[in-house]
């Protein structure tokens, strides 16, 4: 076993280090993982961590040795092993997972494919679409309020989620992460917490209006009290919001660089006829675009007592990173940065390998319904649409990673 100074450091100084790390964070993770190692201390307390056992060991050990410590405010979590909060959040879990049963989903789809086709409409009225990933959005949005809500009215949740999203991306964005006390005096701060309640009050409202259907009764069936039912739902709408947008952008985006992948792609969509199975070859290219461009490109963990990965000792009281989007690019797969969909006919990647959805206990709950979500989507827009594209196109990876500085032109398929 390795002890922790056998961890090879980065040799620039932090500051520096820090700088590079913000000019290009992909960039400057990749080029550390392949200069030196699958385990590197990037600077003080922070170790990241892209070989495939390691990352494996860290994801499986989470919630026992690898403490998920922060929530999406980026504020300490109180989930720690043995806790009443980490049970009640798991029984919140196994109450959506109830959700995710092929029936549902196959319903799901169905409402959803004919979304899907309005959606194509309007892109092939406009031709250009200056911001594929916000008109993506206003689809998936409505799409996991449907699910959750039935028939319940969810009309004011779409735009609640946004705004709060919007409150967070400056917390996320920012380099700095500042203590407790002086976050308590940051607008952004008391912005994001308005909004918070804001989306909470909304999902409440929804969740005991007039209706039936969706996860709601799911909920309901499971005896879940009304504020766990609502946080829950504010982490599904969050997640749900914009990470399936941005993967569905990264697909057009290499869909309209690569046509013979297009053509192979809207082959498949073509076969199909709304209902029942959708071609492999569809599911394949989700696979793929989430290889290529995992939109939740990172995590961390935090140690809190010396735990190990691999043949690595980790310090207690470390942040542990796991750069997925990196993690994909070192994990051994063949010409690993090029996009093609066949690849995944015979590729069965072995654990900690591919982790576009995490793993592990904290592995994400929605990954069914989004692989569903986003197969229906493409399904029905490679049946109608030739896609181009128009600029250069560059990676934002402040938060969710997002494809940025195009027009996507889209014409009716002949």
């Amino acid at each position: 076993m390795r002890a922790a100074s056998d961890i090879p450091a980065l040799a620039r100084d932090p500051a520096a280090a820090m700088v590079a790390y913000n000019a290009d964070r992909l960039g400057f993770l990749l080029r550390t993982a392949r200069q030196l190692g699958p385990v590197v201390r990037l600077w003080s307390g922070l170790i990241m961590v892209t070989g495939t056992g390691e990352v494996n060991d860290v994801l499986r050990q989470t919630d026992r040795l690898f403490l998920n410590d922060r929530n999406f405010l980026l504020r300490k979590s109180v989930h720690r092993p043995g806790s009443p909060e980490l049970a009640e959040w798991r029984a919140r879990r196994r109450a959506a997972l109830a959700a995710m049963t092929p029936a549902m989903l196959a319903g799901h789809q169905t409402w959803l494919a004919g979304r899907a086709e309005l959606l194509t409409d309007d892109l092939l009225r406009q031709r250009t679409t200056p911001d594929v990933t916000a008109t993506l959005e206003r689809l998936t949005s409505a799409s996991i309020a449907r699910f959750c809500f039935g028939s319940r009215n969810a009309d004011g949740v779409p735009a609640a989620a946004q705004e709060m999203l919007d409150a967070l991306f400056p917390i996320f964005a920012s380099p700095f992460e500042f203590p407790g006390y002086l976050r308590l005096v940051q607008p952004r701060e008391w912005r994001a917490r308005r909004r918070l309640n804001m989306l909470r009050a909304q999902l409440h409202a929804s969740l005991t209006g007039a209706g039936a259907g969706g996860l709601a009764d799911v909920l309901g069936s499971r005896q879940l009290d009304e504020q766990s039912a609502v946080s829950l739902l504010v982490s599904m709408h969050l997640a749900a919001h914009g990470v399936p947008a941005a993967a569905l952008s990264w697909a057009l985006v290499e869909l309209a660089r690569n046509p013979d992948q297009q053509e192979l792609a809207a082959a498949a969509a073509l076969s199909w006829d709304g209902s029942g199975p959708i071609p492999a070859v569809l599911g394949w290219l989700v696979d793929e675009t989430l290889r290529v461009w995992p939109p939740s490109w990172i995590a961390d963990r935090v140690t809190e007592e010396e735990a190990t990965c691999g043949s690595w000792r980790i310090p207690a009281g470390f942040r542990v990173l796991l750069p997925f989007w990196v993690i994909h690019r070192v994990a051994g797969c063949n010409a690993p940065e090029i996009f093609d969909v066949r690849r995944w006919k015979d590729l069965t990647p072995p654990p900690g390998s591919y982790v576009p959805f995490g793993g592990g206990p904290r592995w994400c709950l929605g990954a069914r319904f989004a692989h569903a979500e986003m197969t229906t989507i493409l399904a029905v827009l490679l049946r109608h649409t030739q896609l181009s594209l128009r600029g250069q196109v560059r990676p934002d990876a402040r938060r969710t990673l997002t494809p940025r500085g195009y027009e996507l032109f889209v014409t009716p398929r002949q």
